[in-house]
């Protein structure tokens, strides 16, 4: 059965559990800036909680480019060698390469090259990936967000041509949605999605029951092409706890729909 989370501080962790969600999915960049004191207390509230952050969101910060003529590849090894490290220890096992700003390619610089270069950035991180067992997810974003990398289908595509062992692909729905990108691909590249996000398309709202979005398709979608991990909440959470409660209710219902059929 898939497994729920929602995106959101680690200071929310005993709360996002008492939700009921089995993970929180939290942001990389955070991880690479606090000092070893505040690292320690948030590793140590991590452990004491009943759930741990699984996933981390916002890889790169825009100024670590991985496209154009700025890149600096010892920066980028530096902050993964950080930030993996720690990341591992709070309990991650998924890390989302979405980071439109990092990876958007500049005005006039041919894309063949940035493609290149996101393929080389991919195989440093990699290196990263292997050595804290972690996997990078290859997030598609809608165009109005990044010019690159935009369907679940090129994610997939993108990985498999790689072949590393620790990148895949990510499904966000509601970037698939705007995409006009059917729920069918997520069966069909099933195989090579590592973790999927969901909201509402209309408004990027926390999912909550009969707001006219169909999750128990989504989820039997998943199902149908293998795919039985994680799934988070990304999208509007406020007021936290009231949206995020109704979220997890809503989810739960279609996990539990569709998985009880097995």
């Amino acid at each position: 059965m898939i497994r729920l989370g929602i995106c959101g501080p680690i200071e929310n962790i005993e709360v996002v559990a008492k939700m009921g969600f089995d993970y929180l999915e939290a942001g990389l960049t955070r991880l690479s800036e606090i000092d070893e004191a505040e690292f320690r207390a948030l590793r140590d509230r991590v452990q004491a909680a009943p759930i741990r952050v699984e996933a981390f969101n916002g890889m790169l910060p825009a100024k670590l480019r991985v496209t154009g003529s700025d890149v600096n590849a010892q920066a980028l090894h530096e902050y993964l060698d950080k930030t993996f490290a720690r990341a591992k220890q709070l309990g991650g096992q998924i890390v989302v390469f979405g980071s439109s700003g990092a990876r958007n390619v500049p005005e006039g610089f041919p894309i063949d090259m940035a493609w290149r270069q996101i393929c080389n950035f991919l195989r440093l991180a990699e290196r990263h990936a292997i050595d804290h067992d972690i996997t990078i997810a290859i997030e598609p974003l809608r165009r109005a967000e990044s010019n690159i990398i935009n369907m679940v289908s090129e994610a997939t595509i993108l990985a498999s041509i790689l072949q590393l062992r620790h990148v895949r692909a990510l499904a966000d729905t509601y970037h698939m949605a705007i995409s006009s990108e059917p729920a069918s691909v997520l069966t069909l590249c099933g195989s090579q999605i590592a973790h999927v996000h969901t909201a509402n398309p209309i408004g990027r709202e926390c999912p909550k029951p009969n707001d006219g979005e169909d999750y128990a398709k989504i989820m039997q979608a998943l199902k149908d092409g293998g795919y039985d991990a994680r799934m988070s909440i990304e999208g509007k959470t406020d007021p936290f706890v009231e949206a995020g409660t109704q979220g997890f209710a809503c989810l739960d219902a279609a996990r539990k729909a569709v998985w009880a059929e097995a």
